[in-house]
């Protein structure tokens, strides 16, 4: 279980180094943690615990100071094994999620199908599409989905087509002999959207095991795909104005 769980953390961590250096910002990696002291994207943090035992350092005393100095206006902290409590420093919980493993093996797909087919985005056209859809607003998507990551061969941007209309997808990034699935979006919360993408990845991209994390109410319908839980994280945020 151990194992796995770095595995998800590992595939998190650079699934973040690759939307950040897209963006061309710097990060770095400790033991225990890893950091960016640059104002980061929308719903990306500043700090990911990569260790139990990390505390509030000289790295979490320098973003903050950075997010101080800079008025950015909020960061977040991504502890990997819901143990900090960082309501003395400032930050409200932003909310509590569980990490997922789906062994290659044991994936079970749903009889029912949202009957859409889907794609690897491989142009700008339709980069600007799936973010429309990902998020309404047009600025977010264009701050986190760079079109570099059309040339970066470890990620891959999915998108799910009923008729000529992307109204699905998500993103995927591989390290090692796993794949991470994130920012996940559907036209509603049927669990056969989930069932029908990583079908697709299995079939499109490679038929490995598959990380990532998501927030409770939706683990129950994954464990029906064969999702195990493998352990609990917790978002930490601080926002201008709020203490």
């Amino acid at each position: 279980m151990q194992d796995k769980l770095q595995k998800a953390i590992c595939n998190n961590n650079e699934l973040y180094e690759s939307i950040l250096s897209s963006q061309d910002i710097k990060s770095h990696k400790t033991d225990s943690i890893w950091y960016s002291l640059e104002n980061t994207p929308p719903f990306y943090s500043n700090l990911v615990t990569v260790s139990k035992e990390w505390k509030p350092d000289d790295v979490f005393r320098n973003i903050d100071f950075n997010y101080e100095k800079e008025n950015w206006e909020e960061w977040s902290i991504k502890d990997s094994f819901a143990v900090l409590d960082l309501t003395e420093f400032g930050f409200t919980k932003l909310f509590d999620a569980q990490w997922m493993y789906l062994e290659a093996n044991d994936f079970i797909a749903t009889e029912n199908s949202g009957n859409l087919h889907y794609k690897i985005v491989d142009n700008e056209e339709t980069l600007s599409a799936w973010r429309l859809v990902w998020d309404i607003d047009e600025q977010i998507g264009k701050q986190i989905f760079s079109p570099k990551l059309l040339n970066n061969s470890k990620v891959f941007i999915v998108a799910g087509y009923k008729e000529q209309q992307i109204v699905s997808g998500c993103f995927v990034n591989k390290t090692g002999n796993v794949l991470g699935v994130s920012n996940f979006f559907a036209p509603d919360r049927e669990i056969y959207y989930w069932s029908d993408i990583i079908r697709f990845i299995r079939e499109s991209i490679k038929c490995l095991d598959i990380v990532g994390y998501e927030r409770n109410e939706l683990v129950d319908k994954l464990h029906f795909l064969g999702f195990e839980s493998i352990g609990n994280l917790t978002v930490w945020h601080k926002k201008a104005g709020k203490s």
